[in-house]
């Protein structure tokens, strides 16, 4: 085949153009059934790198990577939609995609090193919390925008989320359906300590604002996925007697996030309460896929999940274009989104918080 590009042998081999020039170039992490097939079908077009290549290797493709974790599989729903629009974003602007697994315990030198192997010349980093892994790519001259992580605000171009204003409305959202005893529930998130003080900082807020007390003993941290830590601590606190505003027991929960908060009710179901029954609940996130059957409704405040990708692909190529002082920071609202998880207490006052 005359003049055979590297799209041409892309298509031929059923891989990315990125793929092709990986194999071409001896990069990367690909299985050797993939690079015997990759040079099998450019032997058989007559692909030949153009003249202006290094080492007679292929011209380098404008490959982007995008960082995500590779053993949080129950995210996939929520970041989804972020991953779409950064790959539509890429493409418009002849960028190639390359989505690159990241684990939460590997070395930052192999991470890095694993990145470089990809060949990419910049990187989005997707709900991952890696200061070590970042601080090695800035070195070796590779762009990083963060993207819905917020403990890197004062280092590199991020978009995040308005974590503290959702808990915020979330809880203001409760207070307006008469809710006074609250109880807020959250995962012990070391990597992640933004996300939690503003969090609970929002939820505060709000109850401050209406002069409804909060004891200590409602907020129940737990280590993620500790599911007998959970029910044991909601057991405690539902088995006090009385709904006072300084304790007592909750008649609602706010939970922060909506994948928590699906244990959350499970934990309330094997104590023979139900939601919104017996306790109304909200949560951040839209983590959950709602339209699956026999999935709980939670009312949650929606990130905009394919918005974050929108902003942070702009960034990245206003990066790439020129270099600017200073890191950008740049926040998306939440949006409450209410289902059937949350009801009106008969004890409700006639004028409600806004």
């Amino acid at each position: 085949m005359p003049n055979a590009r590297l799209k041409d042998v892309a298509r031929k081999a059923r891989v990315s153009v990125a793929t092709v020039s990986l194999v071409l170039a001896d990069k990367g992490r690909i299985s050797q059934e993939v690079r015997g097939r990759v040079r099998e079908t450019a032997a058989s077009l007559g692909y030949r790198p153009r003249s202006g290549s290094r080492g007679g290797r292929p011209a380098a493709v404008a490959a982007v990577g995008i960082l995500c974790a590779e053993d949080r599989q129950y995210e996939w729903n929520f970041i989804r939609p972020t991953l779409l629009e950064l790959e539509h974003a890429l493409r418009q602007r002849g960028h190639t995609p390359v989505l690159i697994p990241v684990g939460s315990r590997d070395e930052p030198d192999k991470a890095v090193q694993h990145v470089q192997e990809s060949g990419v010349r910049a990187v989005f980093s997707l709900q991952i919390s890696a200061g070590a892994v970042f601080a090695g790519l800035r070195e070796r001259g590779i762009q990083v925008v963060v993207i819905n992580t917020s403990g890197f605000q004062d280092r590199l171009d991020s978009v995040c989320v308005d974590d503290f204003q959702g808990a915020y409305e979330g809880a203001r959202h409760l207070l307006g359906l008469g809710h006074r005893s609250v109880a807020f529930v959250e995962y012990a998130r070391p990597e992640s300590p933004a996300v939690v003080a503003d969090r609970f900082i929002g939820f505060r807020k709000a109850l401050d604002e209406q002069r409804v007390g909060f004891s200590p003993e409602r907020r129940i941290t737990v280590p993620f996925m500790d599911t007998a830590r959970l029910e044991k601590r909601l057991a405690a606190l539902f088995s006090r007697p009385g709904r006072s505003a300084g304790g007592g027991r909750p008649t609602a929960i706010f939970a922060h996030d909506d994948y928590l908060g699906l244990y959350v009710i499970e934990a309330l179901g094997r104590m023979g309460l139900s939601v919104p029954g017996d306790v109304s609940l909200v949560a951040p996130g839209d983590v959950l896929d709602y339209s699956l059957p026999l999935m709980p409704q939670i009312t949650t405040l929606r990130i905009d999940t394919a918005l974050l990708g929108k902003i942070a692909a702009n960034l990245m190529f206003d990066r790439m274009r020129a270099a600017e002082p200073g890191p950008h920071v740049l926040k998306v609202k939440e949006q409450l989104v209410r289902r059937s998880s949350c009801r009106e207490l008969e004890i409700a006052p006639r004028r409600r918080t806004e």
